[in-house]
């Protein structure tokens, strides 16, 4: 839907753009005009993928328009130009909005400046012209993330709810086998019956298990599918053509590790890779490389986004360094020499099997 409105507005600039240059016989520098709304038709396509690279180019364009003076008598269409401020402030980190608002208060700077008969007011209706699209996408841009938190907190309150459902229900059942098992000891005679009825508490503790389990998982579709091994870990890679781009490398002998290491190497790569993809900035690439050696197994993975002084560790960081002392491994996660950078050592038959 939003590419469609893309193109749809970018058509509309574009064919403005042409029937104003071909309709108004008055308009000055015509082929300049027609090359700059164009460009400002070429700059709105990448108004969501790069606001501020749109931003910039535009505005840009436009300052040297005016103070070239080809745009002293129109064009019209170039009140296209205004949905940038829009994108910028919706889309764009805050120091990108302020390096794009430079660009913008530039451009407005000269225009004031050709326009040697403009008073205060006019000065005053212009500023607010160009601030009001930026308003209206901060408006925007706070709104969705209100919308977003709300969704996230109802989803943690329904999956505590859960949570203790889980605990209600596996603690009745167990309680149950465990009174069966105590009967089976004190009366040998009816261990028969003890063993059916313990059977039966247990496939109903399963199914229960299954049920709230699978409504706690994001994927419907995973409630039931055994956890990967490390071979199932090449399944992430992802071409250049996707960004960021996920390489996988598996090296050396992977054959003979526990299987609780194998689950536990391919849960911290799965989470690396959200992780990489979620918070690192401008990231194009993401390296997991798995490799093996005489009693260990190394996870590493690495991306190249921005290097940020900290990540919110959050209980995702936490779970891996867990899950990795569990099986008497080690795991370290921090700042890279490009973006974020973890690894994990595991032995490979693993301390806690």
């Amino acid at each position: 839907m939003a590419r469609k409105l893309d193109i749809a507005l970018v058509g509309t600039c574009a064919v403005a753009v042409v029937l104003e240059v071909l309709l108004q016989p008055e308009l000055p520098h015509r082929p300049a005009v027609l090359a700059l709304g164009l460009s400002f038709a070429g700059a709105l396509w990448f108004r969501r993928t790069h606001p501020l690279g749109a931003t910039v180019t535009a505005f840009s364009l436009a300052t040297v328009a005016t103070v070239l003076g080809f745009a002293d008598a129109g064009p019209y269409t170039g009140i296209f130009i205004l949905v940038l401020p829009y994108s910028l402030c919706r889309w764009s980190s805050a120091r990108d909005v302020a390096i794009g608002t430079a660009f913008i208060a530039v451009a407005y700077g000269a225009s004031v400046w050709r326009s040697a008969d403009a008073g205060l007011d006019d000065v005053i209706g212009g500023v607010v012209v160009m601030l009001f699209p930026g308003a209206v996408g901060v408006a925007v841009r706070f709104r969705a993330a209100a919308e977003a938190r709300a969704v996230e907190q109802a989803k943690l309150v329904e999956r505590a709810q859960l949570a203790r459902e889980l605990h209600d229900s596996v603690a009745h059942h167990l309680t149950a086998i465990m009174l069966q098992a105590q009967g089976a000891q004190a009366r040998p005679d009816a261990a028969a019956t003890a063993l059916s009825a313990i059977v039966s508490e247990s496939r109903q503790t399963l199914a229960e298990l299954r049920s709230i389990v699978g409504a706690l998982r994001d994927d419907e579709a995973a409630a039931l599918v055994p956890a990967g091994g490390i071979a199932d870990i090449a399944a992430f890679a992802r071409d250049a053509g996707d960004t960021p781009a996920v390489v996988v490398e598996l090296k050396g002998d992977l054959e003979g590790v526990a299987a609780a290491v194998e689950r536990a190497i391919y849960r911290l790569a799965q989470e690396a890779i959200t992780n990489a993809m979620r918070h690192a900035k401008n990231a194009t690439r993401i390296d997991v490389r798995v490799s093996a050696e005489a009693d260990v197994i190394q996870l590493t993975a690495t991306d190249d986004g921005q290097t940020p002084s900290r990540r919110n560790a959050g209980f995702g960081l936490v779970g891996m360094a867990e899950r990795a002392a569990l099986l008497g491994g080690t795991f370290e996660a921090g700042p890279g020499t490009t973006g974020w950078r973890l690894s994990a050592v595991l032995p490979r038959k693993g301390s806690a099997v």
